[in-house]
């Protein structure tokens, strides 16, 4: 008796394997280059415009340290920092100019090799917006591309009862957006090879010279994975499924396995062998129905699976996983400029553990015609060891390309639209820990704790042996505010495990607060990657590990260790009263609604905590200490306390701090969308207005206290 249920539909994995025409784009020679620069632009959450960067480049053998510099609309290159990891953040970037990054990789003093970015332009946040969220359960939303005339179709899969392929069942639509007309066209009992079958990896595409859906899959018994086939159907659209075979490619083994289609048309089967040792390029026949020969062993001996191939100005890349049962895992890629070899070697990308998931499929957001690629990565919770309840997540990481290169980092949340073309990775405030002093309660000579918090994600802290617990700690320099704390932990693979740990946070280094404990197995399930949003006001940040939980010993023989601890957040609000220049006693203060200079204000009303400005994080914004909601703002050139939301009030709120203009000691406040005027006062109330003479230079001019 077949059971009706609904396993997964799998024709995501169409979208997911890049099923669709390319644009041939820039055709790079068969050997891209040997280094290379990207960037992500990005947000901090709150802000409107996407004015932030995430420079990325690859760790260069030798290399001692990394010099980045930056041009603004084809000046000159300026420099911004030198460091010895692989990513700097680049915040405060301005709307509508043109941003190139060139990093010089040097041993010692010795220039080893350098390259350029693409440019990037800042640009304002577009509306209707849909948001991934990767601190929960979320789906990637893509259009179906799989339409034949004015009809979409999709394929549900459902199991028999006590597992085993059943069906597959079709649903069409006219709009995309509302499915029904179930039809069963394939079934366990068409063909004696679906009686007792199992079918992974589907790709199903649409090949228009025969007017076919071919179907192709990684095919095993129900009950294991002895047989390590290929299967493959067919059928015309609106019609039953045709089972032709299933079969090993060359007396092959197939286990995990994509399709690729190339932009002349060809088509091609990536599959890994030899229980997953080697992985293996074949090209698929005209009509894509079966293989027409091998054309390389891409990886041997090196137990990648989940291969996703796609092709971006006009080099390949090829992404896998490590071989981890279901466990996160290793990501790695190689790239050629010709399909058929010799490829790159096997490159990290990302963190050690694919930010606690498995590299997965690659959707291009804007089938045939975009230019943004995410990966969805899974998370196969349902098998891992102490996880509750484990459910099957996707983690969505944006990628950037350059001359052969592929990055991608994590964000806790990821905006998009698939029908613009448009991907915008939101981040929790600015990278506050990366250089800064960091401490261990012991370390190896050869893998200090500075390794935890260099900005590379491929060295590692170590301390001198199994003493749990155990604490690292960074000096973020001052007192900050904390938002959000990523920790890439270490992880044996075949004995993965998770931790238990506490964040905690100081002002002194002293006094210690727990702004976070997860010493529970209940509150923890995450393997290789956590993500924390916490909200502390602290300038020490420690991590104290209390245990790792192994999936398959009861006994912590772990070494304790950390890839890299990432702190975000805001420099704290300072909070201040600011006196007028040429009036000692009064201070500029909240009156009701409206901005004055009054003597001897209730602190109530006359304290502000300056904070970025709401328009431009260069800026500075007033908050109205006793009443957060409250903003000093201009309307009509008067200034109010006010509150307010939208871009003409973030506008109105935000001023440039510069030197006083009657005294350079103290300061000034010049508006961000007058910069012809400064805040001044005039009969006590505040206002902005040009300033010239030396009386209004007094009025313009504030002691910050």
């Amino acid at each position: 008796m077949l059971k009706r249920k609904i396993v997964f539909i799998l024709i995501i994995m169409t979208l997911l394997v890049s099923n669709f025409p390319f644009n041939r784009g820039t055709v790079y020679a068969d050997s891209p280059a040997s280094f290379a620069v990207a960037a992500t632009l990005f947000i901090i959450k709150n802000e409107t415009t996407v004015s932030n960067a995430k420079i990325n480049w690859p760790t260069v053998s030798g290399a001692t340290s990394y010099e980045v510099t930056r041009s603004v609309n084809n000046g000159s290159f300026l420099s911004l920092q030198t460091l010895t990891g692989t990513t700097l953040d680049d915040y405060g970037l301005t709307v509508g100019s043109s941003y190139k990054y060139q990093v010089k990789a040097y041993s010692g003093s010795t220039l080893i090799t350098s390259a350029i970015s693409p440019p990037y332009t800042p640009y304002a946040l577009p509306s209707g917006l849909t948001t991934f969220d990767n601190l929960q359960s979320s789906t990637l939303k893509t259009p179906n591309e799989l339409k034949v005339g004015n009809i979409y179709y999709r394929f549900n899969f459902t199991s028999k009862t006590g597992g085993g392929f059943g069906q597959i069942i079709q649903q069409t639509s006219t709009d995309d957006i509302n499915y029904g007309n179930d039809t069963v066209v394939l079934s366990y009992t068409d063909n004696p090879d679906l009686n007792n079958c199992k079918f992974e990896g589907i790709s199903i595409l649409y090949h228009a010279p025969t007017n076919k859906f071919v179907f192709w899959a990684h095919y095993e018994n129900s009950t294991d994975y002895s047989l390590a086939r290929l299967s493959v159907a067919s059928a015309t659209p609106g019609q039953p499924f045709t089972f032709i075979k299933s079969f090993r490619p060359a007396g092959n083994e197939s286990r995990d396995m994509s399709i690729f289609r190339d932009d002349n048309g060809l088509a091609y089967l990536i599959s890994t062998s030899n229980n997953n040792s080697d992985t293996i390029l074949y090209q698929l026949t005209t009509n894509w129905l079966d293989i027409d020969h091998q054309v390389s062993v891409i990886y041997s001996g090196q137990h990648r699976e989940a291969p996703s191939m796609i092709k971006k100005d006009g080099v390949y890349y090829l992404f896998t996983s490590q071989a981890a049962g279901w466990y996160p895992s290793v990501p790695m890629y190689s790239s050629t400029g010709n399909i058929e070899g010799p490829w790159s070697e096997l490159r990290t990308i990302g963190n050690t553990s694919t930010f606690s998931a498995q590299s997965g499929g690659i959707v291009r957001l804007k089938a045939n015609t975009g230019t943004n690629f995410v990966m969805v990565a899974f998370r196969w919770m349902f098998g891992w060891s102490g996880i509750v309840n484990g459910q099957t997540q996707q983690r969505l990481l944006p990628f950037t390309f350059s001359n052969g290169f592929a990055f991608y980092d994590y964000f806790d949340q990821v905006l998009y639209s698939a029908a613009n073309d448009v991907v915008v990775p939101v981040q929790n405030g600015k990278l506050l820990s990366q250089g800064k002093p960091a401490t261990a309660q012991t370390a190896l000579s050869t893998n200090p704790a500075s390794n935890a918090n260099d900005g590379n994600y491929q060295t590692i802290w170590t301390a001198t042996g199994v003493t749990w617990p155990h604490w690292w700690k960074v000096d973020l320099g001052s007192v900050q505010d904390i938002r959000n704390v990523q920790i890439s932990w270490n992880m044996v693979k075949g004995s993965e495990a998770f931790y238990q740990y506490k964040i905690e946070t100081s002002t002194d280094n002293v006094n210690w607060s727990t702004a976070l404990s997860r010493t529970n197995t209940s509150n923890n399930d995450s393997y290789g990657f956590t993500s924390d949003p916490i909200s502390s006001k602290a300038r020490y940040v420690r991590i104290n590990m209390v245990n790792a939980v192994l999936m398959n010993n009861p006994n912590n023989w772990y070494t304790p260790q950390l890839w890299e601890v990432k702190v975000f957040g805001e420099p704290a609000a300072a909070t201040t009263r600011l006196q007028s220049q040429n009036y000692a006693t009064r201070y500029i203060t909240n009156d009701n609604g409206t901005a004055r200079v009054l003597e001897n204000p209730t602190l109530a009303n006359s304290e502000w905590l300056m904070v970025p400005g709401l328009a431009d994080p260069a800026g500075v914004s007033f908050v109205l200490k006793s009443n957060p909601s409250i903003y000093l703002r201009h309307n009509n050139y008067i200034l109010y306390a006010q509150s307010g939301s939208g871009s003409t009030f973030a506008a109105d709120a935000t001023f440039y701090k510069v030197a006083g203009l009657a005294d350079s000691s103290k300061v000034s406040f010049q508006s961000y969308n007058y910069p012809s005027m400064y805040i001044r006062h005039y009969n006590f109330n505040l206002r902005i207005d040009p300033i010239s003479t030396s009386t209004e230079k007094g009025d313009a001019t504030f002691l910050s206290l």
